[in-house]
């Protein structure tokens, strides 16, 4: 997909921007980039999106417990992330083919994956059958189906890893510089309004349709990426960086790995702000049945006010990236995240006072929460991934990203267990069993303290080393990396 200045071509006093490493792009060519990157992201987002949204109506539909949600959900998929995820991305930073060194993960994971995402579709079906065929009618229903979907979901995660861990990277590496910041603002907006579609017009069906639903993503997905593989072109890029030791192996890398990623005060910060951030995420989950249970709304309404936020959001991203742009994506990060502890006693207020007023006043109510606090959560979806540019070394970028990912994955992993545990407990303290999820903002609110503080900590170091004037990552093996 690299061009040369012919049609559309561009002024050769601005043609450097339309470069990036051996790549050079004409406009029409980089608008055509922009298509088809957008586009198998739009199908992406609505495949992320079917995992989480669904199972959770399905699993308390089927009477399991809450901590089984957290393990099949969060625990183990963030155990295999922390294992494997290190092991591809710092292998994807160094591997060179005539395909590039993204493309050929994502190529070869993406049929496996759209196998399991339909087999997890069909789960149920699967499970009735495994247990009247080859059981003989013995074992529960419920336990037969948590081993079926476990295992689907197992080997999901394990190809999924190979996409998640290196989607993001390919940006990196074929996106021109200068347009990086303007791309990042569309691929939020795009994916925001692939999750809004999915709220409108898809989650009111997850009871009924549940099959369809894994059917059609899966297929969509797979259309999508097969053309971005096809169509998105990497450059050439220079020798990969050696080992510490200069040697091969299993022991150099992981040697490499670790004296490289975690032996910096800085990148530990910047590791703990983001997981702490990131347990806020183990109780979405509960958020639906929180609506519904709590608060007394009908999947078809809890879709349409996702869908008018996702909305909503599609129109303040562009704003925001702007703003994170002009004023650095580490402070806006650390502005949104101060806002959104401020926002978040709110949420508890209401969800502990929901028996004081009508059905009607409550909708209202859980309206205005949602709505006031989209342009808090839009700052941090805008400014989050272009902090990671800014801060990351770029040579590196997929490496030091894995090892973000290794220890968020182990506080997930973690928190997922934790979260639901937490809520089980709090069975105790309400009339009712599904009372238990009014405390979900308060183990929010916890999370989002400690990140605010180590966000602040990271701050403070950044400024340390040059800040928004002259940064300078960390040094490697006694070189410094500037960054993008």
């Amino acid at each position: 997909m690299g061009g040369t200045n012919q049609t559309g071509a561009v002024p050769a006093a601005s043609a450097d921007r339309f470069k990036v490493g051996t790549l050079t792009y004409t406009r029409a060519g980089l608008v055509t980039l922009f298509l088809y990157l957008l586009w198998g992201d739009f199908c992406f987002t609505l495949m992320e999106a079917v995992v989480p949204s669904v199972m959770p109506v399905k699993f308390n539909a089927m009477g399991a417990p809450n901590w089984v949600l957290g393990l099949i959900l969060t625990t183990i998929p963030n155990l295999m992330n922390t294992v494997i995820n290190p092991f591809i991305s710092f292998r994807s930073d160094r591997f060179r083919s005539r395909w590039g060194r993204r493309i050929p993960f994502l190529a070869g994971a993406t049929p496996f994956l759209v196998v399991f995402l339909i087999l997890m579709g069909y789960a149920e079906p699967i499970s009735q059958w495994a247990r009247s065929t080859l059981l003989g009618g013995r074992g529960s229903e419920l336990s037969i189906f948590l081993v079926v979907i476990g295992f689907f979901m197992i080997c999901f995660q394990f190809f999924n890893l190979f996409i998640t861990s290196v989607y993001y990277y390919l940006f990196n590496d074929v996106v021109p510089h200068a347009f990086l910041a303007r791309f990042m603002a569309l691929f939020r907006m795009v994916g925001t309004g692939a999750g809004a579609s999915f709220n409108f017009f898809v989650f009111k069906y997850a009871n009924t349709h549940m099959q369809e639903i894994f059917l059609v993503a899966a297929l969509l997905y797979l259309v999508a990426f097969a053309m971005m593989c096809w169509k998105v072109r990497e450059g050439d890029y220079p020798p990969p960086p050696p080992n510490l030791d200069h040697q091969r192996g299993l022991v150099s890398t992981v040697k490499t790995y670790g004296r490289e990623c975690f032996t910096h005060r800085f990148y530990w910060l910047f590791f703990i702000a983001n997981t702490c951030f990131a347990m806020t995420w183990v109780s979405g989950a509960y958020g639906v049945l929180g609506a519904t249970r709590v608060v007394g709304l009908d999947l078809d309404t809890f879709g349409k006010i996702g869908g008018a936020c996702g909305i909503i959001s599609l129109v303040l991203l562009y704003p925001a990236g702007i703003i994170s742009d002009r004023f650095h994506p580490l402070r806006v990060l650390l502005i949104s995240t101060v806002l959104q502890t401020l926002v978040a006693p709110f949420s508890i207020t209401f969800l502990f006072t929901r028996h004081l007023v009508s059905d009607t006043t409550a909708l209202w109510i859980f309206m205005a929460i949602c709505f006031s606090s989209l342009p808090i959560v839009t700052l941090h979806a805008a400014s989050e991934l272009p902090m990671f540019m800014k801060l990351l070394p770029q040579e590196r970028y997929g490496q030091f990203c894995s090892a973000n990912a290794l220890i968020r994955s182990v506080g997930l992993m973690l928190g997922g267990l934790a979260c639901g545990a937490f809520l089980d407990a709090m069975k105790r303290f309400g009339s009712q069993p599904d009372l238990c999820y009014r405390f979900v903002p308060v183990w929010n609110l916890t999370w989002l303290l400690l990140s605010g503080l180590f966000y602040y900590l990271l701050y403070r170091d950044w400024l340390r080393l040059g800040g928004p004037t002259s940064y300078e990552p960390p040094r490697l093996n006694g070189v410094t990396e500037p960054p993008r």
